[in-house]
């Protein structure tokens, strides 16, 4: 049996964004953000000191929730008056933080603010910041594969700082000022390419402290929402076998991630990852609550056969071969991606067919009659039927199951066979099951249409969850939770 430390949090954790403090300086070349939305909000703040005692000139800066310092310039910035109080006008809705740090520069402090975009009126903020003692980080090079020119930043935050000589000459870097705070995720850019990729990290910073980091920690975040449906349907907030998606950027070969007590989970590389930082693992056992992982590297982890197939993206007419994994557990697997498409047209209904020369049963997804529709539709071989497919065989339609989801907003789309039972849901939320009289001997290989869908999973689950004494209900909460856990 594997053991993970499990750290217990909060909604709270849900809200918190990432804010940090930096030096106004280094922003040559790079861009202002643009606010996003219409509504209009103000923000009239106030700082004080440990002691609650306002700070004057304090330096506030307005950024958006997922800034990239060495990327981005402030939105909009203000200086506090004698009492500590300032007003920035103006505001777009959106997600956005608060910057603020001291005229010494030795006190900072976040606050995270939120304008709504369905308010008519000029909504009106009134954040409270407490400064408190700037921490700092030292980090090993070599746990990022961090080199000359690199630059690490500290994602939704004014924290940055670039690799330089005397950094790769002690092997270390150094980030200061960095506001007293829990943050859960990085950018790293590479000097070769200039690329961005991001981290998911779980940093906890303490005032007048430094955190030192020599190794790539993970976290896996499994919030009371992941599990709603599992407590609602089965009256736990647990479930077996769960695929998640981790995001690592690393130039170890063979990453694996290995929990406090030394149990080992296996990587899976998602193929065609535009960023080449997307991977799958499949925790064997999940609750509410933080598990952390330190990456490791081995050469004889065993994947997991749950994993089948994942892509971060498809290219029209690509073919997905089925491997050994896939043809042992054939008849009991699911599909599952992100969409993006406002109404499909004549020449591209087509978004995944499931079927090959010998296939008695087969299924494809494409545009219905209605164009904003996508239509699971379900084939039976037979030879007394006078319609001949694509590929010479005679195929009767047996079923079909259309669903609104081409409206130009992303959804997440999922389908699940076992032998003659199938399972749609969409956006995690299940809409429809069906019962056939004919079974799947084994799910054909894939091939794509001409509409590209975005991290397509294939996979296959175990017993506890697909033949449990609670009926369906189990695989009903554990794709709610797999959707929860894409978004």
């Amino acid at each position: 049996m594997m053991h993970f430390k499990l750290i217990h949090i909060t909604s709270a954790l849900a809200l918190a964004t990432i804010f940090s403090a930096c030096s106004e300086e280094n922003h040559a070349g790079v861009l202002t953000e643009t606010e996003s939305g219409t509504t209009i909000a103000s923000i009239e703040g106030s700082v004080t000191n440990e002691k609650g005692k306002p700070v004057a000139s304090a330096k506030v800066s307005l950024i958006s929730a997922d800034h990239i310092a060495a990327r981005m310039a402030p939105i909009k910035t203000a200086t506090t008056d004698k009492s500590g109080k300032y007003t920035i006008d103006s505001v777009s809705a959106g997600d956005y933080a608060l910057q603020i740090s001291n005229t010494e520069r030795t006190q900072s402090g976040y606050q995270a603010i939120t304008v709504e975009n369905d308010k008519t009126d000029t909504q009106k903020l009134k954040p409270a910041t407490s400064l408190e003692e700037n921490a700092s980080l030292k980090l090993k090079l070599s746990a990022y594969s961090l080199d000359k020119g690199d630059t690490l930043c500290i994602t939704g935050t004014l924290n940055c700082i670039a690799v330089d000589d005397k950094s790769v000459k002690a092997g270390t870097v150094t980030l200061e000022e960095i506001p007293p705070m829990e943050f859960t995720n990085i950018a790293l850019i590479r000097k070769a390419d200039h690329k961005v990729t991001t981290q998911d990290v779980q940093w906890d910073f303490v005032p007048g402290e430094t955190l030192e980091v020599s190794s790539i920690q993970i976290p896996v975040v499994i919030s009371e929402e992941t599990m709603k449906q599992a407590k609602l349907l089965n009256d736990k907030t647990t479930l077996d076998s769960m695929i998640v998606p981790v995001t690592l950027s690393t130039s170890l070969e063979n990453p694996i991630l290995l929990s406090d007590k030394g149990d080992t989970l296996a990587l899976y590389k998602v193929e065609n990852d535009k960023n080449n930082s997307k991977y799958l693992t499949v925790i064997p056992n999940i609750d509410v609550g933080t598990y952390s992982f330190t990456v490791s590297s081995s050469d004889s982890a065993i994947q997991s056969p749950q994993v089948l197939k994942a892509f971060g993206e498809t290219k029209s007419g690509m073919k997905i071969i089925n491997n050994d994994h896939w043809k042992a557990f054939g008849n009991v697997l699911g599909i599952s991606f992100w969409i993006t498409k406002d109404k499909a047209s004549p020449s591209d209904s087509m978004f995944l067919l499931s079927k090959d020369q010998d296939s008695d049963v087969y299924f494809s997804l494409v545009a219905g009659k209605k164009s904003d529709e996508l239509c699971a539709e379900f084939f039976k071989r037979d030879s007394s039927s006078s319609t001949v497919d694509s590929s010479g065989g005679y195929y009767t339609l047996k079923d079909s199951s259309c669903h609104k989801i081409l409206d130009g907003e992303r959804h997440h789309y999922s389908i699940f066979i076992q032998k003659h039972h199938v399972v749609i849901a969409i956006d995690g939320r299940v809409v429809d099951t069906k019962d056939f009289r004919d079974q799947y001997q084994s799910i054909s290989p894939i091939t794509i249409g001409n509409n590209k869908l975005e991290n397509l999973v294939i996979y296959t689950l175990g017993e506890s969850i697909t033949q449990s004494d609670k009926g369906w209900d189990l695989l009903h909460a554990w794709l709610s939770a797999f959707y929860q856990l894409q978004k």
